[in-house]
């Protein structure tokens, strides 16, 4: 370093250094020093010798005390020293004069270091993350101070004299605290700009507020208020405030006042009604909360100035200085007013904009002179997830500049009118409230993007929406319609269209013409055909979902056009697919396929696939006998997915060789060639090609695990006996005696721990599933007890899918009778990739149980009796934390998983859970238990502890700013915040009652409630635990979950053994009706068809002979009564009207009504 006299920035982050070289102190030019992420215990020798040092950086160190020779850098400007295990500052700091930046974050001190208040010029100070419950008196010596963070600290009073002078702060920020209140002293705060203090315990806050006039944003989310003082509204400056997750029964009034507010964020405030009006009808409102110190609840004080309690003198001289100053504003106000009302009279149309002036009335009795609101530049306005029946209609008058309306999950039944005079309005949320009908003037809102009616109780839409012709997404899914009004082609931008979920009979055909549609879903209908060249007239058509319909027929060139990838039709009645789908497929470049074809009739999967490039293929739970290795070509080499489950197929595959990106194999439910086996079990499926590495991997956990345990027995002393290791069973023991002399290998689906992998063969393999009874080496494989066989004592059902997520991190285990009388079931949610997930499917059942017998076991029987919660709890808090670090070990930083486990042992259920993968159990009447916690770091019990193991929550709710769940296995970089300390439970399972298991990851309960999979199983009580599954699954993806979806359902059944023999009888005696009905429903489906064929060949010609109708964004025609409407310049079409009129008739099962298409052309010449 002596080679570098002139250096003058030095970084050396993150190289465990222990101490610095003593010939640092020879860099006399030195001006910028980074040690952070090093392993320093004490002050570097001759860091006080680096005079002209400006910039310190020892955040990330081991550091518990700092030297006091440090003082010698008088010359430093910034200090950063956070996360380290500070618990004091030397005195001798005190010589920092020039010091203006000092971060102490993430440290343990209890006491403020005083020398701080001698930092004079200091503008910014971190000291989040301590134990700090107060600040000295002299604190306001620091009259330069412009930020300061002091959140996750133990500070219950707001600080009273140490912010008395501190007029420059710009920033506060006193987050997760244990503050009760705001109190007077945040009136010396004049210049404060940006306010949080979310995730505290206030229940009220100081009038005085008003004094600060110049702040921007307030964030007072996760608290205990119910009310807001009246002088709210005197933040004349203020844009953003956020009032979430409070206890509000009404809309503070106050807020309504605030003229240049941009941003109001009331979601789950407690909201119950938003009246602002008083009740005697007064227009002036007078302050009835002022509050005197002492008294917590407030009292009454009227608005004589004289009687105005003032503590010193200082501050009355402030107050009358300021009323002053607001005489001189509203002196001026009535001048520009008078100036306005001129112009007015000259000019009626500028009504708007004079009156929205007038809002900015900065006093008290100008600005409440008129209670209507005042939210003139209002761009988004969130009050989701409350208890609102109605909204009122003055409340939208003024939002002339509303962008983004959420009112979600509320119980309001209509929407007022004024709502549809808000010209700018882009989005419109109103999932899950109990509205009847749109209003035919929603045509106003013609600068309309997105419309969201999900979970409604919409029995038609107006034709009028049609003419929001900017609208991009249309979300009318869970709704009670049956058709659409004519005219939806005039939604000509629309690129998302979700029909799901309601009563449609037929497929709409004017959707046909919506040339812009990415994606189309219009699952969970009783539709029995679409189109089959609907991708031939929808070509930018990326994804369909019919799910869950009644379809009998494949389209037949929905591959041959436009650029469609991913197509769902599970849950259907198709029993073969036509010839014609597997022709002209464009060259093998193409993007491949995701097709989904699970639960229908089909009875044969032959060669023809071969010639379709696939990405994913599920054609699980169908009747298909024979799989060979015919099926399979050069096209489908770039599979991933391959799920073939339930079929009772005989299936012969050279798997690996024919498909080799297979990531995703679900054989169980058939049978399987010993040629498969033999290929499954010869090759290392995660990308290696020895067949003993699986025991070496497995054998390495072992003694990964083996050693964790007998440290933990050395350390602690625990008397627990230990479990079983991760390596399965103890024939892997034996086949690697013979490698002693080798060093060893591990993976966890693919990843390396040990040395170097061999030239690899196969991609890897992360999800093999297949019968019990076939003998799996490879670690890869899973075996689902899902068949009766397996368990005569339920009826079980499981659904996966990797929806919008770019890889399925999901992983679920189903062991009924894992060992006599337990029942082991889990759902395992995987984040940052699936290596946790699947490790944990594969190995913690076993361990679980494993260590249950060795500490309850009583002569080879369990002892169910003495067995309790309190012995469980202490099971698995031990082998959880063993587990856990095993995972550690393994070197798996980045991913983790959630967890929803239950254990049924005869009479007694147990969940143990972490994080919010969830489980619920119904009864036969429907009523529903939810019998786990979910872990968010958002809880308030959650909030604590992590606060206390001295970690943050940041505004989205995720744990230092990275992860959602505060309980999980792995995520080695985010602990101790993130535990794995599970929550156990107990339930009694009375066998009279038939009950409902459901397990799920977050991906369902995100936008299903308790209630609604309630409603979904209790709805198809009489289908398949499969097929309920299934339903839960597509409800969900329907809904818009965006994360990968999993669920297992479970049939608790008595007597199970009888009711299947019944079940049985009653199938054997209603099948020739069922048979005779499906092929009445099968005609009805072709008679569809061939209409649907005629309007498409018709279609064709109108395209072939006009192609601008369709092409050209200002071709719309409105059909409105009948009529067609000249809008915005459209293209007319022909010479001629022609009139094509399709109709169909009722069939004898009254499924289908009648069609009636019609497409009007009229005279390309006529302008009108």
């Amino acid at each position: 370093m002596v080679s570098y006299p002139n250096l003058k920035r030095l970084v050396l982050r993150k190289n465990h250094i222990q101490n610095l070289p003593t010939k640092l102190g020879h860099l006399n030019n030195l001006q910028f020093l980074d040690y952070s992420q090093n392993c320093l215990t004490n002050t570097p020798l001759n860091l006080w010798n680096l005079k002209s040092l400006k910039t310190l950086i020892i955040d990330i160190n081991l550091l518990t005390t700092l030297d006091s020779r440090l003082s010698s850098l008088v010359g430093l400007e910034s200090l950063r020293i956070r996360k380290n295990n500070l618990n004091c500052l030397p005195q001798s700091f005190s010589s920092f004069k020039f010091l203006k930046h000092l971060d102490l974050g993430n440290n343990v001190l209890k006491k403020f270091p005083v020398c701080i208040c001698h930092f004079e010029h200091l503008t910014t100070l971190l000291l989040d993350q301590n134990r700090l419950r107060e600040l000295p008196k002299d604190f306001n010596r620091l009259q330069n101070l412009n930020k300061l963070v002091l959140s996750f600290n133990d500070f219950v009073e707001f600080p009273n004299e140490p912010f008395q002078n501190l007029t420059k702060l710009q920033t506060l920020e006193m987050n997760g605290c244990e503050l009760i209140e705001i109190g007077d002293s945040v009136s010396n705060l004049i210049n404060l700009v940006f306010f949080s203090v979310r995730s505290n315990r206030i229940s009220s806050v100081s009038d005085k507020i008003s004094n600060l006039d110049k702040l921007v944003t307030f964030d007072l989310t996760d608290n205990l208020l119910t009310q807001l003082p009246n002088t709210v509204s005197n933040l004349c400056s203020l844009k953003i405030i956020k009032i979430s997750k409070n206890r509000f029964s009404q809309f503070p009034t106050s807020i309504l006042q605030l003229p240049n507010l941009t941003h109001i964020l009331a979601w789950k405030a407690g909201l119950q009604n938003m009246s602002y009006i008083e009740e005697n009808g007064n227009s002036k409102q007078k302050s009835t909360n002022k509050k005197q110190k002492g008294d917590p609840n407030g009292n009454n004080n009227n608005d004589n100035k004289e009687e105005k309690v003032y503590e010193n003198e200082n501050e009355r001289e402030r107050e009358n200085e300021k009323e002053r100053e607001n005489e001189k504003e509203r002196e001026k106000e009535n001048e520009k007013e008078r100036e306005r009302e001129k112009e007015k009279e000259k000019d009626p149309q500028n009504n708007y904009n004079n009156s929205q002036k007038t809002n900015n009335l900065p006093t008290k009795e100008i600005i409440n002179t008129n209670n209507n609101p005042k939210l003139g530049e209002l761009n988004f306005l969130d009050l989701g997830n409350n208890n609102l029946k109605k909204l009122p209609e003055e409340l939208f008058v003024k939002l002339k500049k509303l962008k983004r309306l959420s009112i979600r999950n509320n119980c309001i039944t209509n929407l007022p009118e004024t709502i549809y005079n808000i010209p700018h309005l882009w989005t419109l949320n109103v999932i899950n409230n109990p509205i009847l009908e749109i209003s035919s003037k929603i045509q106003q809102l013609q600068n309309l993007v997105e419309l969201n009616f999900q979970s409604a109780l919409l029995k038609a839409i107006p034709s009028e929406l049609y003419l929001c012709q900017k609208l991009k997404k249309l979300n009318l899914c869970n709704n009670k319609l049956k058709d659409l009004p004519k005219g939806i082609s005039n939604l000509d931008k629309l690129s998302k269209l979700n029909l799901s979920l309601n009563k449609f009979e037929t497929f709409p055909l004017e959707i046909l013409k919506l040339y812009r549609l990415n994606i189309l879903r219009i699952s969970g209908n009783q539709l029995t055909a679409i189109p089959d060249t609907i991708t031939k007239h929808l070509y930018n058509l990326t994804e369909l979902d019919v799910s869950d319909n009644g379809i009998y027929f494949f389209p037949k060139y929905i591959l041959q056009y436009g650029v469609i990838r991913k197509i769902y039709f599970s849950c259907n009645n198709i029993s073969n697919l036509p010839h014609q789908l597997f022709f002209e497929i464009s060259d093998l470049n193409i993007s491949p396929f995701l097709i989904d074809l699970s639960h229908n009739k089909l009875t044969s999967f032959d060669s023809n696939w071969k010639n379709v490039p696939l990405r994913g293929l599920d054609i699980s739970h169908n009747n298909i006998n024979k799989i060979d290795k015919t099926v399979f070509g050069e096209k489908t080499m770039k599979l991933e997915t391959f799920k073939v489950s339930h079929n009772s197929a005989f299936i012969d595959l050279p798997i690996l060789s024919e498909l080799p990106n297979l990531k995703v194999l679900h054989l169980e439910g058939n049978t399987l060639s010993k040629n498969l086996i033999s290929v499954l079990n010869n090759h290392e499926i995660n990308g290696n090609g020895d067949e003993g590495n699986n025991e070496n991997n497995d054998e390495e956990m072992k003694d990964i695990l083996k050693q964790t345990k007998n440290n933990n027995n050395k350390n602690n002393g625990s008397g627990s006996s230990q479990s079983r290791s991760c390596g399965g069973s103890s024939s892997h023991n034996a086949n690697n005696n013979n490698n002693n002399n080798t060093k060893k290998r591990g993976f966890i689906n693919g990843k390396k721990i040990g040395t170097k992998n061999k030239k690899k063969r196969f991609q890897s393999i992360n999800d093999l599933i297949v019968n019990p009874e076939v003998p799996l080496k490879t670690k890869k494989g899973r075996h689902l007890f899902v068949d009766e066989k397996y368990c005569p004592f339920f009826k079980i059902g499981y659904s996966e899918m990797q929806g919008l997520r770019q890889d399925q991190e999901d992983s679920i285990a189903i062991h009924p009778m894992i060992k006599k009388n337990i029942h082991y079931f889990a759902v395992f949610d995987g984040h940052g990739s699936s290596d946790v997930s699947n490790h944990a499917a594969d190995k913690l059942g076993e361990l679980l149980i494993n260590e249950i017998n060795e500490k309850i076991n009583n002569g080879g029987q369990l002892e169910t009796d003495s067995f309790n919660v309190t012995k469980l709890t202490q099971i698995c808090d031990k082998l959880f934390q063993e587990f856990n670090q095993t995972l550690n070990k393994l070197r798996i930083d980045l991913s983790g998983s959630t967890c929803a486990i239950v254990l049924i042992i005869k009479n007694k259920l147990y969940s143990i859970n972490l994080g919010d993968s969830r489980a619920i159990l119904i009864d036969n009447k429907g009523n529903t238990i939810q019998i786990t916690d979910d872990h968010k770091p958002t809880n308030r019990d959650e909030l604590c502890r992590i606060k206390f193991l001295r970690g943050t929550v940041s505004n989205n709710g995720r744990i230092n700013g990275g992860l959602a769940v505060s309980r999980c296995f792995g995520d080695r970089d985010f602990q101790p915040w993130v535990s794995a300390k599970p929550v156990i439970k107990c339930f009694d399972l009375a066998r009279e009652d038939r009950k409902y298991l459901v397990l799920a990851c977050d991906g369902v309960w995100d936008v299903l409630s308790n209630q609604d999979v309630t409603d979904i199983v209790m709805e198809n009580a009489n289908q398949d635990v499969q097929r309920i599954a299934t339903k839960i699954k597509s409800n969900a993806y329907s809904k818009e979950s965006t994360d990968n979806i999993s669920v297992i359902v479970i049939d608790l059944l008595p007597n199970i053994n009888m009711n299947i023999m019944e079940n049985q009888k009653s199938t054997d005696l209603q099948f020739n009706d069922e048979k005779e009905n499906d092929e009445k429903q099968i005609q009805c489906a072709k008679q569809l068809l061939n209409h649907f064929d005629q309007y498409s060949l018709k279609l064709d010609q109108l395209i072939e002979n006009y192609d601008h109708i369709f092409m050209n964004k200002n071709n719309i025609n409105v059909m409105k009564n009948g009529n067609i409407n000249n809008s915005k310049g459209v293209n007319i079409m022909n010479d001629k009207n022609v009139n094509m009129d399709f109709h169909l008739g009722n069939n004898n099962n009254n499924k289908m009504n009648n069609i009636c298409k019609t497409v009007n052309v009229v005279n390309k010449n006529d302008n009108n």
